[in-house]
């Protein structure tokens, strides 16, 4: 199952989601939307810079899972909404809901519904996210012989989309 579909799949869990995506370690949203009929709060850039902020605040969290254990959820609750960040696979769910909705009850279904299509799950994003410039430098990186971490870190992408954008060039 792609990200767009396992997004629609989670939107189609529950009324009270407001919107549905899968971003990258980095923050970078590939996949997603918001449920017809709802207004955006977030504009412009802000969604963006949200995103961001989510992914190094999971990131900074996982760095606890030895002490703490496995994080399962963070959820940030505001007066107009809840934003939940669920890691899945080397990816971050991100959804935001109606602010009355019961937090936990809703964890735990995502959660089941997460657990029954996991290992159908394919969530790298598509090559054609990334642009023709990206690709370029990509490849100019990997043919110069820098190894696949530095180039998933110079480009601000996940290890495993480098990976298989090396192997559509090569």
């Amino acid at each position: 199952m792609k990200a767009e579909e396992f997004s629609k799949n989670i939107l189609a869990l529950d009324k009270s989601i407001r919107f549905a995506g899968v971003m990258e370690r980095s923050g970078h949203l590939y996949a997603g939307g918001l449920r017809e009929g709802v207004n955006e709060y977030l504009k412009g850039r802000n969604p963006e810079i949200s995103f961001a902020q989510t992914a190094y605040i999971v990131d900074l969290r996982r760095m606890f899972s030895s002490e703490l254990g496995n994080l399962k959820y963070m959820v940030y609750v505001h007066d107009k909404v809840k934003i939940f960040s669920i890691p899945v696979k080397e990816h971050i769910l991100v959804l935001s809901t109606e602010n009355t909705t019961n937090t936990e009850n809703l964890a735990d279904k995502i959660s089941e519904y997460i657990k029954s299509v996991e290992t159908q799950l394919s969530l790298y994003p598509p090559s054609n996210i990334v642009n023709n410039e990206k690709k370029g430098i990509l490849r100019n990186l990997y043919e110069s012989g820098i190894g696949e971490d530095m180039i998933a870190e110079q480009l601000d992408l996940d290890i495993n989309t480098v990976k298989m954008l090396i192997q559509e060039i090569t």
